[in-house]
């Protein structure tokens, strides 16, 4: 049935789209689509609901034009990836094989995705592709080719078009089989040691350390496509890399784009010819010359820059162009241009010209290996004065850029200049444009890059150019910074986290190289909002401690700016900083400073920092007096993120006194606050204060409370915003400290063991290496409690790796988890050890219950039945004491069964009812309902013993 609502909007799922206007929004948030996808969604919402036939995204997308099927095929798996970025886990656009597609909200109910079926990362940007032309019978073979081999590398000359075939193959391939693809572009790796850096910072592995190992981690669990392109100057490192990752993973298919084979093992290689030329020998007329694709894509791209009609009379012309270009697609589209304002026979002679110059008069034609150099520095020689120096100026970019930074990284040329040099070097060929963010940005092309960049090193400008862009990214951050009082995460997320790469090029110039290192502070200094906003704590804590060197090295006296980095350094060291002398030198010396300037935001990032790192074991020494600090200048300076730290922190201190109904009333209050609260004041630089607060009350509601069922409702809706918020930090935060704890205690297995992998994932991608101890636990203990496995060698691996990690793991209840994984299967004794291990160092007041109630397990385990009921009736009585409702339940249980066993019948219920008499939800809650099973044992016990 077609959509009945209002005409202009159409709603489906998180997303709103007004159609008359072409704009697509997700929530307040608006979504960037290229031209074409946009106009098929429009298409599609237009009969949401139903059927929309292929012919019809055809004429929306290309009206008038024939193109082939893949064009359309892989504009739908380009619309799909941009909707899947605002909401991973739905698929919102529907196929009908062989027929159409057709748009729904309505998703599937039940179907929870595994590991394997989630993206490897959340957004990976492909190039943007023009229409695909004379590539219908390579596309078709390389999918053969891809289906039967794991490693496919397609090998041919540069500008022939291995990244347009490799990238249009597999974007075919994730739309019709659901596969996950990843691209990773090698063109800016300078040495074979970037590769496996390449790699991980494309999967959004930060971490310095065993990247190989980590990269091999999250793909060994995933279905997955790696598209590994330029790999030809990285030969070694890349055919080393894919053999390691085929070795250790299942089911990951790698493509690479080379201009040599790899020489890996189990490679195929997929050698790639020209475009199709026209014989020589014959004149032609314009409808033969097209039949071939090189003159088709020439022809198609001089359309659609100027408008142009191919004639009888300089078809042959045409012909001639494409043989002497031999067929290279990279060649045709620079050479494109020059037909809007020329003939066909004017192009060729001065291309004539120009190749008898540049490849020598003793050649019979250009070589095709020297084609495309020769193209691009024939396509130089054509440009003006100033377009070649833009041309120059802006390979420094490693991503895309728009027009004010070309005019900031410009030298010596007026605006006007430099714009008109941009809109020749469009109109040339030599730059591309792309709808990015609501504006229109600009790239290069990886070849034009690197020879443009070749030509600023050659012609001595790269220092200035370098000077120029520090400074820009300098000011971009700087505005960033401002930005974070009034956009929302996502927002400023797509806003600055593009510019990430360059960035770092801007700091390893300016800082590691020492090209300005006063500029390299500032620049340091400046993107700690970014490395928070990315989760890339190795990155944030290695740029601050180099800067805090080269500060001390240079003699700088700017406090303000040592107290920014110093303060950023605070904050990782929270969660990553395994010396706690360094850690509480680093958050003391930050704190100092901020009083000695007089800094109140930066004193509260530290105070809340210090404060922190003390409570994350699950303890509270030496806390009241960083707290107290933190709410005397919290409330003096009306700093509302950090009273709601505050609030949080106390929440932590309660939770550690067991005192669950005011910390319960405390995190029911901040919800209700930062729902009022703007986006923009809802920081998440820290982590998302929404989702902590879910956290913390599915936790409370779970262990502390009567409601048990909707502390576990609670836990699975958080689980999926912490997934969704796309913030490495805050899942791994929630995760760890809420939700796989209540998932686990309420054997929601399939859900608990699906998302332990997505944490072991973002831990290793966000540089906590550290934390993996902790995501083993959870994976070893829930693959032993649902059966998977039995035995006890991994669950007591775990326990040595919690045992010897970081002090900021150290909260009891993963242990008790490893027990109870360990007693399912029968290593009582094994389980006893880590047992005997906690009282030994003292048990944290919270867990006592629980592993008092372990005790008792072992205990009636050798036979001590006695020893055993003396231990519940304690385990018991610390429960009640504590309020800790999910550890009275099972005390209670297990109570209730050891005083059935010695046939004291009306004892053991008179334990149990009272308390199970209690609770008012969350009734199909494993605890609940084995509790609920033996009191119906113990009351038909009872009649048959009445009767």
């Amino acid at each position: 049935m077609a959509s009945t609502e209002p005409y202009e909007v159409v709603a489906f799922g998180p997303f709103s789209l007004h159609r008359e206007q072409r704009r697509l929004f997700c929530g307040s948030e608006e979504v960037q689509l290229g031209g074409r996808a946009m106009e098929m969604l429009v298409t599609l919402a237009r009969k949401k609901g139903e059927l929309v036939r292929k012919e019809e995204l055809y004429d929306a997308a290309w009206p008038g034009i024939f193109v082939h099927e893949a064009n359309l095929k892989v504009t739908i798996a380009s619309l799909r990836r941009a909707l899947r970025e605002y909401s991973p886990a739905e698929d919102y656009i529907r196929t009908l094989i062989g027929r159409g597609y057709w748009l729904s909200d309505q998703i599937p109910s039940g179907e929870m995705q595994s590991i394997a079926d989630l993206p490897v990362v959340a957004n990976t940007r492909f190039p943007e592709l023009g229409t695909v032309i004379g590539r219908d019978a390579e596309i078709a073979e390389l999918r053969d080719k891809i289906a039967a081999n794991r490693l496919t590398t397609i090998v041919g000359p540069g500008g022939i078009g291995k990244t347009t075939l490799a990238v249009a193959t597999v974007q075919l391939i994730e739309d019709e089989e659901g596969g996950l693809v990843t691209f990773i572009d090698f063109s800016r790796a300078t040495g074979e040691e970037f590769v496996i850096p390449s790699v991980a910072a494309a999967l959004g592995i930060s971490s310095t350390q065993d990247r190989l190992e980590a990269i091999s981690s999250i793909l060994a669990r995933r279905k997955a496509l790696l598209l590994l392109d330029t790999c030809e100057h990285v030969l070694n490192a890349v055919a080393h890399l894919c053999d390691v990752i085929l070795a250790n993973t299942r089911d990951v298919r790698i493509v690479a784009t080379s201009r040599q084979a790899l020489r890996a093992k189990r490679e195929e290689v997929f050698w790639l010819s020209p475009l199709e030329v026209p014989p020589t020998g014959r004149t032609y007329t314009a409808e033969q010359v097209v039949r071939y694709s090189a003159p088709q894509l020439l022809v198609e791209r001089a359309s659609e820059k100027g408008k142009y009609t191919i004639e009888d009379e300089y078809a042959s012309a045409v012909a001639e162009i494409c043989r002497r270009l031999d067929g290279s697609p990279l060649a045709i589209e620079l050479i494109s241009s020059r037909l809007t304002s020329r003939s066909a026979a004017g192009v060729l002679k001065e291309l004539d010209d120009r190749f008898a110059t540049l490849v020598g008069a003793e050649q019979d034609g250009p070589l095709r290996q020297q084609t495309l150099l020769a193209t691009l520095e024939w396509s130089y020689g054509l440009l003006s004065k100033s377009e070649a120096a833009v041309l120059r100026s802006i390979s420094i970019f490693m991503g895309t850029f728009d027009m004010d930074a070309v005019v900031s990284v410009v030298a010596d040329l007026d605006p006007t200049t430099v714009f008109d040099a941009v809109a020749g070097l469009r109109a040339k060929s030599m730059l591309s444009v792309e709808q990015i963010a609501g504006g229109m940005r600009y790239r290069l092309l990886d070849s034009t890059r690197a020879f443009a960049g070749n030509l600023l090193e050659a012609s001595g400008e790269l220092p200035a150019a370098s000077k120029a862009h520090a400074r820009l990214m300098l000011a971009n951050f700087a505005r960033a910074n401002a930005d974070r009082a009034r956009l929302p995460a996502r927002q400023w997320h797509a806003a600055y986290a593009g510019h990430a790469d360059d960035l770092r090029r801007a700091i390893g110039w300016a800082l590691f190289r020492r090209g300005d290192p006063m500029l390299g502070l500032q620049l340091v200094a400046s993107g700690v909002p970014l490395w928070h906003e990315l989760s890339l704590s190795e990155e944030a804590r290695r740029n601050c401690e180099q800067a805090l060197a080269e500060f001390d090295r240079i003699g700088c006296d700017d406090l303000a700016l040592k107290l920014k980095l110093i303060v950023g350094l605070a904050a990782v060291s929270s969660y990553i900083s395994a010396d706690a002398e360094k850690a509480t030198e680093t958050f003391e010396t930050a704190i100092q400073l901020s009083r000695q300037i007089g800094d109140t935001n930066a004193e509260c990032q530290a105070l809340g920092a210090f404060a922190r790192y003390r409570l994350l074991p699950g303890n509270q020494t030496e806390v009241w007096k960083i707290l107290k600090g933190l709410k005397r200048v919290a409330m003096r300076s009306n700093n509302r993120p950090a009273k709601w730290e505050h609030e949080f922190l106390l929440t932590e201190v309660d939770i550690i006194h067991c005192q669950y109904p005011p910390a319960i009333a405390r995190m029911e209050a901040l919800r209700q606050e930062l729902r009022g609260a703007s986006d923009g004041s809802v920081s998440r630089f820290d982590l998302d204060p929404r989702i902590r607060s879910e956290t913390a009350i599915s936790a409370l509601k779970w262990l502390g409370s009567r409601r048990p069922g909707t502390g576990l409702s609670g836990a699975r809706v958080t689980a999926r915003e912490a997934l969704e918020a796309h913030h490495g930090w805050t899942l791994i935060y929630s995760y760890v400290h809420g939700i796989l704890f209540v998932l686990s205690e309420c054997e929601e297995w399939a859900l608990a063991k699906h998302y332990a992998d997505l944490l072991k994932d973002t831990i290793y991608r966000h540089g906590m290496p550290a934390w993996i101890p902790v995501a083993n636990c959870h994976v070893e203990a829930i693959d032993a409690l649902s059966g998977f496995r039995t035995d006890p060698d991994g669950l007591m691996s775990a326990f040595d790796e919690l045992r010897t990690g970081l002090r900021q793991m150290g909260r009891h209840v993963y242990y008790a988890l490893l027990i109870r994984a360990l007693y399912a299967h029968g290593h009582v004794d094994e389980g006893a050890k880590i047992l005997d291990y906690l009282f030994e160092i003292g048990p944290q007041r919270s867990m006592v219950p629980e592993l008092l109630r372990l005790r008792a397990v072992k205990e009636r385990s050798v036979g001590r039945d006695e020893e055993a009921l003396s231990t519940l009736q304690r385990s018991l009585t610390v429960a009640e004491e504590n309020g800790a409702w999910a550890w009275r339940i099972r005390c209670a249980t297990d109570l209730a069964i050891l005083l059935r066993d010695q046939m004291q019948v009306d004892e053991a219920e008179s334990v149990l009812e009272p308390v199970y008499g209690q609770f008012l939800d969350g009734f199909d809650i494993p605890d609940l309902q084995r509790a609920a099973n033996l009191l119906t044992e113990l009351r038909n016990f009872g009649r048959v013993q009445s009767s």
